[in-house]
């Protein structure tokens, strides 16, 4: 199979080249000159449009299997698909979670039976409970393993408690105690992987909630009761366990200025640590609350518009070298209900290509610089480059192409979501990805999928992690 994707800007690790592209059996073959005259099974013309190397989606959670009324993997890599996402990795908390090499490897065969993208898989971190898997995971080629930090877990489904009045104490499993993190943070360490965890200090939320003095009722009630002081604190003391043991550690979803401050802290001690962050984080503050509604609860809270500057400060500087969807779904009716019982998260993985987009057209970022975090340094940072996340001869031919003169209304009724509510709907955005690429192949064509399911596993290299974090 040879596609010739013609009159292209491509974003490449040399910078912005206006070329063509020859893909053979899934790979990029070379990059030609414009108008070059090939033989190929299938040509796309361009016109002039970017092309990026198809969008790596870090953060998702399909709820598949155990709550497949949410949301599952089919329709989540479907919908990411058609937003220019050619690969995700799939987050453990599911039914039963993916806390055994043998839960992953059953993990793994049934998603690659409904992958509409490649995909990768993350382990879960309990603490002691596991402690003997976290290797096995790794082997197996699990991109990470997660700790849910300040999370309560059910005990018998390990699935997240979001609200702990929801369950007797008795069926809880609460969060591992420091010691036993820093133990994870050793094994982890040894065996070269990942560590990544939801930064929330539980004791500064316990607190803070006690101190608000009545159940959260408005949108500052929210910010109150889970103020950036915890993620900052929970970053803080990973700076240490990481510099300690040697552990690589990855801050998801950052969400404040502060919890920022404290990333750069680490960073310029020299201890392994980076940070992801979120559309929701980089486009929404709370003023847009009126507005969105109360599907935009989702934890950490979308803060304030310093935030929103400081993160954006990060991603170019580097301190942020990855933005993930955090696709976590609920029902209508779950996300409808007030704020002191509805559950934090929502849908994101179908709107994360298109919402970005929009932001690197009204000048948030470089085409560059878009690249690495919603490709390249994600691909580095998990253990899939270069066979993923960038444009250059040899790599995985995963591209998405982008017309910068579209214009896109996010609707509700329009997302392939099992339970469609955008905190995005009603926004105009700017741009749009017009065609996805996966291995060679174009199966979106302006939001239609035009070829047939093919998406498969995609084991992480520690090794080549490793090394390219040395780079």
């Amino acid at each position: 199979m040879r596609l010739h994707l013609t009159d292209a800007q491509l974003v490449t690790p040399a910078g912005l080249l206006h070329g063509d592209l020859l893909c053979e059996d899934g790979v990029i073959a070379g990059i030609l000159d414009v108008g070059s005259r090939v033989e190929a099974d299938e040509r796309y013309d361009a016109g002039g449009k970017l092309v990026l190397p198809g969008f790596i989606d870090p953060h998702v959670h399909s709820r598949d299997p155990g709550m497949t009324h949410k949301e599952d993997f089919e329709h989540s890599t479907r919908g990411a698909l058609t937003g220019g996402v050619t690969s995700v990795l799939e987050m453990p908390n599911a039914i039963p979670p993916v806390d055994s090499a043998e839960v992953f490897a059953e993990r793994r065969a049934q998603h690659e039976r409904s992958a509409w993208t490649d995909f990768g898989l993350w382990g879960l971190a309990l603490g002691e409970p596991n402690l003997d898997q976290i290797g096995p995971l790794f082997e197996a080629g699990a991109v990470a393993v997660k700790l849910f930090w300040g999370y309560a877990l059910h005990r018998e489904t390990r699935s997240l408690v979001y609200n702990l009045g929801d369950e007797p104490p008795e069926n809880l499993l609460m969060p591992p105690p420091n010691g036993h993190v820093m133990n994870l943070f050793r094994e982890v360490a040894r065996h070269g992987g990942l560590l990544a965890a939801h930064c929330e200090d539980k004791d500064v939320l316990a607190t803070s909630q006690e101190q608000l003095g009545h159940p959260i009722e408005t949108y500052e009630d929210l910010l109150a009761a889970r103020p950036a002081a915890a993620e900052a604190t929970t970053i803080a003391i990973a700076t240490e366990f990481a510099k300690a043991t040697g552990c690589r550690f990855h801050v998801v979803h950052l969400a404040s200025a502060a919890g920022l401050d404290a990333v750069r802290s680490a960073r310029q001690r020299g201890v392994r640590l980076t940070a992801e962050t979120c559309p929701q984080y980089l486009t929404l503050t709370d003023a847009d609350y009126p507005r969105v509604g109360p599907v935009m609860k989702v934890y950490p809270p979308v803060r304030e518009q310093g935030d929103q500057d400081a993160l954006w400060a990060g991603v170019d500087e580097g301190a942020i070298v990855s933005l993930g969807s955090d696709h976590a779904p609920h029902t209508v009716e779950e996300k409808s209900r007030g704020f002191a019982t509805q559950p934090a998260g929502a849908v994101g993985c179908e709107t994360f290509g298109p919402v970005l987009v929009d932001a690197l057209l009204r000048g948030k970022t470089t085409a560059s610089r878009f690249a690495e975090v919603t490709a390249t340094e994600t691909a580095k940072l998990y253990g899939l480059y270069p066979r993923k996340g960038v444009i250059r001869p040899g790599s995985d031919a995963d591209l998405v192409v982008i017309d910068p003169e579209a214009r896109r209304t996010v609707r509700n009724e329009e997302l392939i979501a099992k339970q469609p509510v955008s905190p995005w709907h009603g926004f105009e955005l700017r741009g749009a990805p017009v065609a996805t690429v996966l291995r060679g192949e174009v199966v979106v064509r302006d939001r239609e999928i035009v070829a047939p399911r093919r998406g498969r596993f995609v084991a992480a290299d520690h090794a080549g992690a490793r090394a390219a974090a040395a780079r």
